[in-house]
């Protein structure tokens, strides 16, 4: 499938079209809409214009920058769009003189932890107790046959040296 190039989405009404790929990344309405105004809105679009795969970046306070949502549209998972994504979403915030790089997921989200530490991410530290429903996530939620409980945080710091 052909995608547009990854373009940079400005706050305002055009994101509200990029909402059910937020919602993809974040079980909390509450928590999306709090959010999804903030930062560096990267995005592709499919031929047709429709939402294909988004990444927000978020900066935070010392030069780092938090990828608030990273998210492909469905029919589009596993053919590569993701890695393309953050890799142009990396590569942008290298550019930018960015220091640090975080992204935090679900402990339960087998698949995007994968996915993370392919690109790089290393595990930072647990935040236990974060979906709660004190912040809008739903009782009993569960993914993987894993109740969905604590947030994993992974780190790139780009002043570090590598390993590789």
């Amino acid at each position: 499938m052909m995608l547009s190039p990854i373009r940079s989405v400005p706050a305002g009404v055009e994101r509200d079209r990029y909402l059910p790929l937020l919602y993809l990344a974040d079980d909390s309405v509450a928590q999306v809409h709090s959010y999804y105004q903030l930062g560096d809105l990267y995005a592709l679009d499919d031929a047709a214009g429709s939402p294909g795969a988004i990444v927000l970046a978020i900066a935070q306070p010392g030069g780092s920058v938090e990828l608030k949502s990273v998210a492909v549209a469905t029919p589009l998972q596993g053919q590569g769009f993701g890695t393309r994504m953050l890799a142009a979403v990396l590569d942008d915030r290298r550019q930018r003189r960015t220091r640090r790089v975080i992204v935090g997921t679900r402990r339960s989200s087998i698949r995007p932890l994968a996915f993370y530490q392919r690109a790089g991410f290393r595990v930072w530290k647990v935040e236990r107790d974060f979906f709660s429903p004190a912040r809008g996530y739903p009782n009993e939620l569960e993914e993987n046959g894993i109740p969905v409980r604590d947030m994993l945080w992974l780190d790139q710091d780009f002043r570090a040296p590598s390993w590789d």
